[in-house]
């Protein structure tokens, strides 16, 4: 343990990941495992691997698909760079899960939407996450989850 008075740990003879139980090193490693959980999930459910803020923008592209959405929306959206934005959604494109559409009122907007892949890819990505909340809230009692939740709000707030 450390005395934060005189700012020196007292060494206990374990190693940092044994031991006392670090509540912030096992909230990670339990951070971790349900990663795998989901993603061992989003391959049995025919998702290929896709970086976050490719989920993010196909994710927001979903919620918006009743409105045009063109990049200077993500560029706002997800606070970054048109050539990051222009490097993005031109992968995304190859992989088939958007398209640039031309509108009517100006020639030099396009508009994003998001393919029947892209759509298909954001349903089997929310099925995998429900399907790991539903594995993992199973691991526990009905008790233990409120509880559990409870805890981690308190500690989410604090922490703010």
């Amino acid at each position: 343990m450390c005395d934060e008075k005189q700012n020196e740990c007292r060494d206990h003879g374990d190693p940092p990941w044994e031991g006392p139980q670090v509540i912030p090193a096992q909230i990670r490693r339990v951070d971790n495992l349900i990663f795998r959980k989901i993603n061992q999930f989003a391959r049995a459910n025919g998702v290929e691997q896709a970086t976050p803020m490719h989920g993010w923008i196909i994710g927001y592209l979903y919620r918006h698909r009743e409105e045009q959405v063109f990049q200077r929306d993500i560029e706002r959206e997800f606070s970054i760079t048109r050539s990051t934005v222009t490097n993005i959604l031109q992968l995304m494109e190859r992989k088939g899960y958007i398209q640039r559409q031309s509108v009517p009122q100006d020639a030099r907007l396009k508009q994003l939407v998001l393919t029947e892949e892209g759509v298909r890819f954001h349903e089997n990505t929310i099925l995998s996450f429900h399907q790991t909340d539903d594995y993992v809230a199973g691991l526990l009692t009905e008790e233990e989850n409120a509880e559990l939740l409870r805890l981690l709000n308190k500690l989410r707030d604090a922490l703010k």
